[in-house]
């Protein structure tokens, strides 16, 4: 029986939406995404793949696919995964008689999901983030004032990408002139260079329903597993983000913890779920299911702030072996609906390679390199 209607671009974003859905749900879900996302229509946990444009030519259309779905599924359910397909949905919302998991507004979206309108929202509310200054090209770039207004190294990263596409830290100006000076080089506008902040990478999932903080989980990459844990500083200006701008829906924001004081800078945002979503499902907070739900919170926001999910496809993890075969709870729903579907097994295919090279290459231990994508 089809109980979801899953509408989005990314395949990444896409799948992993799919992935936490299985983990507390065996119903179906139609997919509503474009060319990259067809494939998932032999994917086991996708009913349906209908492929559509997101560039408002297929609006008309996108409403005849849901509207075909609730004739045969009156209680279906509508998921935009990412932006496109919270922007596709903001813009055909009057037409659509279904229910709606949490998204922002269009104006509250595009000021999210662009780096440069995200830093000055946080410099008016006073929200921590690095030093930063916006280019309409890499022309008006000048190596020499831009060291000397940032120091060296610092960021050049455009303003629209996502995945990390186009970041660059320049630590030297041989390599600005390498990899930004020419034609050819650098091909990205507008531009952001950004004060770089010295110290770690620490991100924030979470849930906010009408500005006020849900349910949230931090996080930190470490080797080839994602950590969860504690830092009260990153929850209390999630928290006044969500208030001041009054988001509603699920957000993935980028922060940097600098080395020495502790301080922590919101670097960007991402205003949808994320690629790296299922490791707090697997750790207990699925964001999709509490979309579903809207649980109200009087005593606080559901936290998440200790656990480690794998970033490895769990037939590369004897120790994941059993709960393949046997486990019925949501943790084992979630590693078969990982392990033995169409994405997974792609997954797995371009991982076996990399662990090959990786025991070739002498003096690397066997989990130095992450087999995980930035969760953007």
């Amino acid at each position: 029986m089809i109980k979801f209607i899953v509408v989005g671009k990314s395949k990444n974003v896409v799948v992993a939406v799919l992935q936490a859905i299985r983990s507390f749900s065996r119903e179906k879900a139609v997919v509503i995404g474009d060319e990259e996302t067809t494939m998932l229509r032999w994917s086991a946990l996708c009913k349906q793949q209908v492929t559509l444009s997101f560039d408002g030519k297929s609006d008309e259309a996108f409403v005849a696919a849901v509207n075909n779905v609730l004739a045969q599924a009156p209680e279906a359910i509508l998921i935009p995964a990412d932006c496109e397909g919270i922007r596709m949905v903001n813009r055909m919302r009057e037409h659509l008689k279904i229910d709606i998991t949490p998204i922002p507004d269009l104006q509250t979206l595009n000021m999210f999901d662009d780096k440069s309108q995200f830093d000055q929202f946080c410099r008016r509310h006073a929200l921590p983030v690095p030093l930063t200054r916006r280019f309409q090209d890499k022309h008006e770039l000048d190596y020499d004032a831009l060291a000397a207004e940032f120091g060296v190294p610092f960021v050049l990263k455009p303003i629209n990408q996502a995945g990390s596409l186009g970041v660059v830290i320049i630590r030297s100006r041989a390599q600005y002139e390498e990899t930004v000076v020419g034609e050819g080089k650098y091909p990205y506008s507008p531009i952001l260079a950004q004060q770089y902040i010295d110290g770690a990478d620490i991100d924030i999932s979470l849930l906010a329903i009408r500005g006020r903080l849900s349910a949230f989980a931090i996080q930190q990459v470490d080797g080839a597993s994602i950590q969860f844990l504690a830092n009260p500083q990153l929850e209390r200006i999630a928290a006044k983000l969500c208030e001041v701008s009054g988001f509603h829906g699920v957000m993935h924001i980028d922060a940097r913890r600098e080395r020495g004081t502790g301080r922590m800078f919101l670097i960007e945002s991402n205003p949808r779920f994320w690629a790296t979503l299922t490791a707090s499902v697997w750790c207990g907070i699925n964001f999709v299911a509490e979309s579903i739900r809207e649980t109200p919170r009087p005593n606080g926001p559901l936290r998440l702030v200790s656990g480690s999910a794998s970033t490895r496809h769990p037939l590369m993890r004897p120790a994941a072996w059993g709960g393949l075969v046997k486990d019925g709870s949501e943790q084992g729903r979630l590693l078969r609906a990982i392990a033995f579907d169409l994405p997974g097994i792609g997954h797995l295919l371009k991982e076996l390679p990399q662990r090959a090279l990786k025991r070739r290459r002498p003096g690397v231990p066997n989990g130095a390199v992450p087999a995980v994508r930035k969760a953007k």
